[in-house]
């Protein structure tokens, strides 16, 4: 659900502010739900904002958790570098010392090559001559011994230096391979390191990275949160003056509903003592008739009785010749009263312009339940209208009410439009006040063409004449 922006909720909010004050109850009625709606709508999103907020304020701690983690490694593996650095200038001292051994080692080396070459040189001067031949040549016999200790010690010393040699040349190779093996060793172990110190520097920029975009969502969060909670301030403090608007406005609407049924009582009392009067003088009027025709009764009574006296006189004088018959009397008929028209008294206009013919709670001509509504007489194809706005709740045929109309105009009070020849509206539609709902129908239970119009609060039979006026 997308949050509202802040000029969207000043712009709804001073519309909201500029309705006019003096509208009725049922528009006062409609601010307040539109307000209170939208109120939900902001404490909707509050909610929403809050959560978002404490998972990122969650995710944040979780990073900031990993992050020292990752400082606690790097500073583990900066030491480790900095140990193995130290060792790698350890093992360059060591490696010096052994450069310098080895230098040494050539020199000695190379000091014992020159004396082995000396050695060499001198041999091949003397040209091949052994000791014995030195032996049988030598002038000297006594100094024999002494040339063949020569010999010896020089062929002893000749070859314990080849041996001596020999060993140094190895051994100098041997270091050479060592110091080579140690700093190829120690230049990949700080290659290793550096690459991983590097690593974990670069997952530290993006965990620090991250937490930033976190900390900047969390101020804007709360930014939201702080406007959200004043808009949902304003909107409270509106709808309490809304609230206390629309009482004010109820009590008024019901001290005028008393004034004016207290007056429409006057008026009926009055009308009732005018039609009482009426009848009075019309129960008047007929007794004088009565007695005026009894006077008269009696009059002809009394002139025929003196009549028959006089033909009684005039029939001892002689026989009669004609039958006379006595008038007949009829009395004057009495003047019809006149019918009381049957009519509303609520707000609403009526669905249809025609008379009432039946009452509500009038029993039916065919029998069985009284009548739960009332009828209008009126031609087949009248327009019938919506007597409120509303929601169309069912519109189809039903079953002894023809094609039938069901309108909920208030919470719990309900229209219904019925002997219907056609429907103009479907489920679900919204009328206003005047909408054509459908058409009169003919005939059926009503015997005549006409409207069936009842009305229902809370599922509950009322008079619809106390809703409408006709």
């Amino acid at each position: 659900m997308p949050l509202l922006s802040r000029p969207r909720v000043g712009a709804l909010l001073a519309l909201i502010l500029l309705l006019p004050a003096g509208a009725g109850a049922a528009t006062l009625q409609e601010k307040i739900q539109n307000s209170q709606k939208k109120l939900e709508h902001i404490h909707e999103n509050l909610g929403q904002v809050q959560a978002h907020l404490a998972a990122g304020q969650k995710t944040q701690a979780q990073l900031r958790v990993e992050i020292s983690a990752l400082d606690q490694r790097v500073v583990a593996t900066q030491k480790k570098l900095a140990e193995i650095q130290q060792q790698q200038h350890s093992a360059q001292a060591q490696l010096a010392e052994l450069r310098v051994k080895i230098n040494a080692l050539q020199a000695e080396l190379s000091q014992q090559k020159g004396i082995l070459a000396r050695q060499l040189r001198g041999a091949y001067m003397l040209g091949g001559v052994t000791p014995l031949a030195v032996w049988l040549q030598t002038e000297r016999p006594g100094e024999l011994g002494r040339m063949s200790v020569f010999y010896e010690s020089l062929a002893r010393a000749r070859s314990a230096l080849i041996v001596k040699t020999q060993g140094t040349a190895q051994q100098i190779r041997k270091t050479r391979r060592e110091v080579q093996i140690h700093e190829t060793h120690l230049a990949q172990l700080a290659q290793q390191v550096s690459a991983q110190e590097q690593t974990l520097r670069q997952q530290r920029e993006v965990h620090a990275a991250l937490e930033n975009q976190l900390a900047a969502r969390i101020a804007a969060d709360k930014t939201k949160i702080a406007e959200l909670q004043a808009n949902a301030n304003i909107l409270n403090g509106l709808v309490s003056r809304l609230t206390v608007q629309f009482r004010h406005q109820e009590e008024v609407a019901r001290a005028k509903a008393a004034a004016e049924a207290r007056r429409k009582a006057a008026a009926a009392a009055r009308r009732a003592a005018a039609l009482s009067a009426q009848r009075a003088a019309i129960a008047q009027h007929h007794l004088a008739q009565e007695r005026q025709a009894e006077q008269r009764a009696q009059r002809v009574q009394e002139t025929e009785r003196a009549r028959q006296v006089q033909r009684a006189a005039n029939a001892q004088k002689q026989p009669p010749t004609t039958a006379v018959r006595p008038p007949v009397i009829v009395a004057a008929p009495a003047p019809a009263l006149p019918a009381t028209p049957i009519v509303g008294h609520g707000n609403y206009p009526a669905p249809v312009t025609g008379p009432v013919t039946a009452r509500f709670g009038a029993p039916r001509v065919t029998g069985g339940l009284d009548w739960q509504g009332i009828t209008f007489q009126a031609p087949v194809g009248t327009k019938v209208r919506a007597i409120a706005p509303g929601m169309v709740l069912y519109a189809g045929p039903l079953r002894g009410y023809g094609q039938i109309v069901i309108v909920q105009i208030a919470h719990s009070l309900l229209s219904i439009y019925g002997h219907l020849g056609a429907t103009d509206v479907h489920v679900g539609e919204q009328v206003s006040t005047g909408r054509q709902v459908g058409s009169v129908g003919s005939g059926g239970e009503l015997g005549n063409d006409g409207l069936y119009f009842e009305m229902r609060n809370a599922g509950h039979p009322v008079n619809p004449l106390d809703y409408i006026h006709n």
